[in-house]
């Protein structure tokens, strides 16, 4: 299968040379057409450094953010990057174990893979924050998805159906609600989330907070408004 693969990071310089580099080879088995793209969400550490030793390397494209931007905004230029049939963004902490990818298989247009973490040993607060966006998710979206922030493989095509808009963390959320309203639905596997060597988790920060909460409204506006075209016929 062709793919995409989206590696997004701000400040991770301890692990990002390490997961290019086993990206970069375990996709030259997984496929035969491939790209690897590094959306650097305007990195203040020696992120940006380590990514210039790759940018002659064929098939990686390392992009650059200005400033940092946030989760949802490195999400979004990576997806409009990416060229080939399958889609797949990962986090550049390190956390997701690339092999996983070999559970996921050629698949059509009704369908799409979404990995779901068995065990997190997040704190209080970040398994508080997971467990009101799971209930938000449910009844409010309409979506029961185990991990609507973890890791997933879409079509191409998927992704043009559905033109994700938000720019925050909750843009995954928009993707899969959209989807579910197209009646094209997940298949879960269980993932395992590695212990983070290097850096600490920006997923629970107060600026990714302060900026989801503030796209809650435009979040259940944009679902709302949005109409299920005709299937996919594919």
């Amino acid at each position: 299968m062709n793919i995409s693969l989206i590696i997004f990071c701000f400040n991770e310089a301890g692990s990002i040379g390490a997961l290019i580099e086993a990206s970069n080879l375990f996709l030259t088995s997984f496929s035969n057409d491939f790209e690897l793209i590094v959306v650097d969400d305007g990195s203040t550490d020696s992120t940006s450094e380590i990514l210039k030793k790759y940018t002659s390397i064929e098939r990686i494209k390392i992009i650059k953010h200005d400033y940092n931007k946030g989760i949802g905004e490195a999400l979004q230029t990576g997806y409009n990057i990416a060229s080939k049939e399958y889609i797949c963004a990962i986090p550049g902490d390190g956390q997701f174990d690339i092999t996983e990818l070999n559970k996921v298989s050629k698949f059509e247009n009704t369908t799409y893979y979404s990995f779901y973490r068995i065990t997190t040993n997040y704190s209080s607060y970040r398994a508080a924050l997971t467990w009101l966006n799971r209930l938000f998710n449910q009844h409010i979206l309409g979506i029961y998805i185990r991990d609507v922030n973890w890791v997933k493989v879409y079509r191409k095509e998927q992704l043009k159906l559905v033109s994700p808009r938000l720019r925050s963390s909750l843009v995954e959320s928009e993707i899969c609600a959209k989807l579910y309203k197209c009646k094209i639905m997940p298949i879960e596997i269980p993932s395992n989330y590695l212990i983070r060597k290097f850096g600490i988790s920006k997923g629970g920060s107060w600026k990714t907070l302060k900026k989801a909460v503030f796209e809650i409204s435009n979040l259940v506006w944009v679902i709302k408004k949005f109409k299920s075209p005709k299937q996919f016929n594919k």
